[in-house]
């Protein structure tokens, strides 16, 4: 029996190399600051408390642009302030003006170091004041311009701790960076506002009640913000009173409306400077999803904030609440107590505000 081949040598064998799994595409989040070692000043009690007492706008800053508009009114009427609706002294305990003032001058200070300066416009997601000091989420990473410092990998720009609305109003003069920012509730860590004009089209899904006073927080606070300069705010199938002093930025049409129609055909063809915001509610899912795909396209100056009965994960930004007014913001992964708006309350502070003869409502 003639004896086997033996078998060719073939060296010694390779370690085995372990598995590494690919890293996925970076997704622009909010992380613990990588700045300093420590998380700035403690959130305020009153912050956490936020989502128990959020006002009549749904939030704390919402409350803050509703006082700002009301003090407006006033000063161009020249009335006076001594007797205040039981309401509005609610609106004045809840409301984070000094939030606001920040928000305001840091927004103006970032556009005066970047575009002032002949910088390429920082692509900003969405504003969070808190925990983590004063942060701003971008779509995509920047090095940090002046007065700022970067964390998460470029994806934040954050103030330096102590900056204060004071400190920054020497360089913030001229228009805002974002005049579609917006609040949509309150997480752990702080406020949240999100920029409607960079997302584009941000969809809520959930419960009826919960997802329409979301929206109304969004028509409120937008229609009332010291931020949104050249912006219009058309409502469908929202009770939104139009034609309120205060509100002139809102209007109201219907599904059907040549007026609509209109708006969305010409979303590519305005000037670049003005921003139309399409607040769509329950029940046109058709209507959103013909808007989001204008909203979505390059160049467009129509954003849409709308309420569907579909999670449909092609719209990237979408905020689901459930009955508790919990939400989750996605692609973010935020969870926060979304912003619930007493709609008739802030229409009526503003009635109240106003001369009854100015009430008769714009046609849109």
């Amino acid at each position: 029996m003639a004896p086997e081949p033996a078998l060719p040598d073939l060296g010694p064998l390779e370690p085995e190399v372990p598995y590494v799994e690919a890293e996925a595409p970076r997704m622009p989040s909010f992380m613990p600051s990588l700045t300093g070692a420590e998380t700035a000043v403690p959130a305020p009690e009153a912050d956490m408390v936020a989502s128990s007492n959020r006002g009549l706008a749904g939030t704390a800053l919402g409350d803050a642009m509703m006082l700002w508009q009301l003090s407006r009114i006033r000063r161009r009427r020249g009335a006076r302030t001594d007797a205040l609706d039981p309401m509005e002294e609610s609106l004045r305990q809840s409301a984070r003006t000094d939030t606001l003032n920040l928000i305001e001058a840091a927004m103006r200070h970032l556009r005066a170091v970047t575009v002032g300066q002949l910088r390429e416009k920082p692509t900003v997601l969405a504003v969070r004041v808190g925990t983590y000091g004063f942060e701003v989420l971008l779509n995509r990473p920047t090095q940090a311009p002046d007065g700022w410092q970067a964390a998460s990998g470029g994806y934040v720009l954050e103030l330096p701790q102590g900056v204060t609305a004071e400190d920054l109003e020497a360089t913030a003069q001229g228009p805002t960076l974002c005049p579609a920012l917006v609040p949509v509730g309150d997480t752990l860590e702080g406020p949240l506002l999100l920029n409607i004009e960079e997302i584009g089209c941000l969809i809520v899904s959930g419960p009826g009640t919960p997802s329409v006073n979301l929206l109304n927080a969004v028509v409120g606070t937008l229609g009332s913000s010291p931020l949104a300069g050249d912006i219009r705010i058309i409502t469908v199938g929202l009770d939104t009173p139009a034609g309120l002093p205060g509100w002139e930025r809102v209007h109201t049409t219907s599904f059907d409306s040549p007026q609509l129609e209109e708006l969305l055909s010409a979303a590519h063809t305005g000037s670049g400077t003005f921003l139309d915001v399409l607040v769509v509610g329950p029940g046109n899912d058709i209507l959103i999803q013909r808007a989001g795909q204008v909203a979505t396209t390059p160049g467009s100056r129509l954003a849409l904030v709308g309420a569907t009965s579909s999670v449909a994960a092609r719209w990237p930004w979408r905020i689901h609440v459930d009955e508790t007014t919990t939400a989750v913001v996605h692609p973010i992964a935020c969870t926060m107590a979304a912003a619930q708006a007493m709609a008739p309350a802030m229409s009526q502070l503003l009635s109240e505000a106003t001369d009854p003869s100015l009430l008769a409502p714009p046609r849109y």
